[in-house]
């Protein structure tokens, strides 16, 4: 499956589309982060070409991002090669299991819920807002201040390399729970944590992007999997991919899944020859 990363906010352009660094995030994690391999500079701004983002605005995505701790680069001549470093790594990692489990919620749901509470110096907007949205991705929802909640206890492991990445210094409890003070059924647990209909929307809009398209060469193959897989990241930051059990039966998500791993299997091969032709064209430039 995809391995996208998301720590900030899915920026989205004033045109409503999505900006060239979080367009950038999604290259790493799913070009460049399971092979672990160093990237050109040239190759990241081909990429971004790929996908609508001129080379200024590519260029300036890719220095941001490396500033910001994902990538360490080597000068090699005129050129510039890049390699995610630790943390990056580990944020593709938790990312890319925090999506494989949004393509089977709760196969294996035993009724409990994580429960995180964050205590300490309150951080400052910038640290907040990549923190709430860090654990949106993550499948959090916020039960009061200071204090949310996941249905899958397996996501202990997002939020606690999220904790590190934006140098949260306070104490963060993580514990288990099967009831929640207030509420007498999980499905007021629900009711009191997330937005249901917002995500159901966000499904909607997924599969009016996505079902029934075609792509007309392997350029555009490689940008609609690196969309594909972009917006899906984008969708999991208002869908926390709930339990079937908590869920309507109606589910949009669940057609939107099976939208996803059919586009996601027959663009994969004209997408990779298109981004190995990209990496073998900047190795030879």
């Amino acid at each position: 499956m995809s391995n996208g990363v998301v720590v900030t906010a899915t920026r989205r352009r004033s045109d409503g589309g999505p900006s060239a660094r979080s367009l950038l995030i999604s290259v790493l994690g799913q070009w460049v982060g399971p092979s672990d391999t160093p990237v050109w500079n040239t190759t990241l701004v081909s990429a971004l070409d790929a996908l609508g983002i001129e080379e200024r605005a590519a260029r300036q995505a890719v220095n941001r991002t490396a500033a910001d701790g994902w990538l360490e680069g080597e000068s090699i001549g005129r050129y510039t090669k890049w390699r995610l470093t630790p943390s990056g790594r580990r944020l593709v990692r938790t990312s890319a299991q925090r999506l494989q489990r949004s393509f089977a919620p709760g196969a294996s749901w035993n009724g409990r819920f994580l429960l995180l509470a964050l205590t300490g110096t309150a951080p400052d907007r910038v640290t907040r807002d990549r923190l709430a949205t860090g654990l949106d991705f993550e499948g959090f929802g916020v039960l009061s201040s200071g204090l949310w909640i996941a249905a899958d206890l397996d996501a202990r492991a997002g939020a606690e390399a999220l904790l590190e990445s934006v140098g949260h210094d306070g104490t963060a409890l993580m514990f288990s729970a099967e009831t929640i003070e207030g509420a007498e059924t999980p499905a007021e647990v629900v009711a009191m944590a997330w937005d249901l209909d917002t995500a159901a929307a966000a499904h909607e809009a997924f599969l009016t992007e996505f079902d029934g398209v075609v792509p007309a060469d392997d350029r555009e193959a490689f940008a609609l999997r690196t969309r594909l897989a972009h917006e899906w990241r984008h969708l999991l930051s208002v869908d926390p991919a709930l339990p079937p059990q908590l869920l309507p039966a109606d589910w949009a998500g669940t057609r939107a899944r099976e939208v996803f791993h059919a586009c996601y299997a027959a663009w994969a091969e004209p997408a990779t020859s298109y981004y190995t032709k990209l990496a073998d064209e900047s190795v030879m430039s």
